[in-house]
């Protein structure tokens, strides 16, 4: 009998992978890119973006093909006639500053497509794109050399599950996400999204949908539950990408609360899709956005703080060279 439960219990979680993963593919396919339920805003907004970054990408080769990608520029001037981003939306000033440089880039050869030419200028000259901030910038390369404080700063990072009483300020909270903000994504797209709690009632209600957090929910006066927007997104193939942008953007954060003086502590979300719309439900986050972990922090106790060990493996353990410099 003790058998045959434990082989209906195997089955009967084998059976909720197949639950799970068709939940997914539907919360993806009702909220992608290319989805009609999604407004026309967050559509081309994304879009935009993504095309804009390909023209930044292009720019910083060693050699740029002159006048390189003109129909996904054709493209991108069709979309964006007549439609007027919302207030404070990224896209416009990105493509603005990528095509403004594009065309100093190719200033001195002639352009394939005197009318594409032209609408490029049409776009750069408008007042409404003064201060565009697409497009590339100069790097110091002597700059780029070892830093040994910096080095000493990532070394000594750790995991906190205690803290002080005061929450994060609304001032903090953005100088921090402001710095966190510098993690790359795939295609600049900056699809994650942050959620922020400071009461504590809801933080205990979240943690505890969580699950990881016992023993010290009541000790977290700041709550950050990452999330990435599943309208940045579009195809099969790009399922899995909110959670990549996601987990580099959590380590900028990490490395943020840090470099401001906080501590912290990345805690999973490995959910069901029915916990997940709980979680929504009472973080109050648009279904839209797919949950990637939540990061519990706020200052440093008075008091000396004990955290995990939690030993590294050898990096010879993790790591093959697959070749040898010359």
């Amino acid at each position: 009998m003790g058998k045959l439960s434990s082989n209906l219990s195997r089955l009967g979680k084998v059976a909720k992978i197949f639950v799970e993963y068709a939940n997914d593919g539907w919360l993806f396919l009702k909220h992608n890119n290319f989805s009609p339920v999604e407004p026309r805003d967050r559509r081309f907004s994304n879009k935009t973006i993504i095309e804009a970054h390909t023209i930044e990408k292009g720019l910083t080769l060693p050699s740029p093909r002159p006048h390189f990608g003109q129909d996904k520029i054709r493209a991108m001037l069709a979309m964006n006639d007549g439609w007027t981003p919302p207030e404070g939306d990224l896209s416009r000033s990105m493509l603005v500053g990528a095509l403004r440089d594009y065309s100093l880039a190719f200033a001195d050869t002639d352009a394939p497509d005197a009318q594409l030419a032209s609408q490029i200028e049409k776009l750069i000259a408008d007042p409404g794109s003064d201060g565009a901030t697409g497009g590339v910038r100069t790097v110091d390369v002597a700059q780029l050399v070892r830093n040994e404080n910096a080095i000493a700063f990532l070394d000594a990072r750790f995991s906190a599950r205690d803290f002080g009483q005061t929450p994060l300020s609304d001032n903090e909270v953005e100088e921090v996400l402001a710095l966190a903000l510098r993690a790359p994504s795939q295609c600049n797209r900056q699809s994650v999204r942050v959620h922020v709690y400071r009461d504590r009632e809801t933080i205990k209600q979240l943690l505890d949908l969580q699950g990881g957090g016992r023993g010290f929910v009541e000790a977290v006066p700041t709550l950050f539950v990452l999330a990435s927007e599943i309208t940045a997104w579009g195809g099969p193939q790009q399922r899995n990408q909110p959670y990549v942008d996601g987990g580099i953007f959590l380590t900028m954060l990490l490395l943020s609360l840090a470099a401001n003086g906080f501590v912290s502590c990345p805690m999973n979300l490995a959910i069901t899709n029915r916990r997940e719309r709980e979680i929504k439900e009472v973080g109050s986050i648009p279904a839209r956005d797919r949950l990637i972990v939540m990061v519990a922090a706020g200052p440093p106790p008075a008091h000396t703080l004990r955290a995990a060990n939690s030993p590294r493996w050898d990096v010879r353990a993790i790591c093959q060279m697959h070749d040898r410099p010359d």
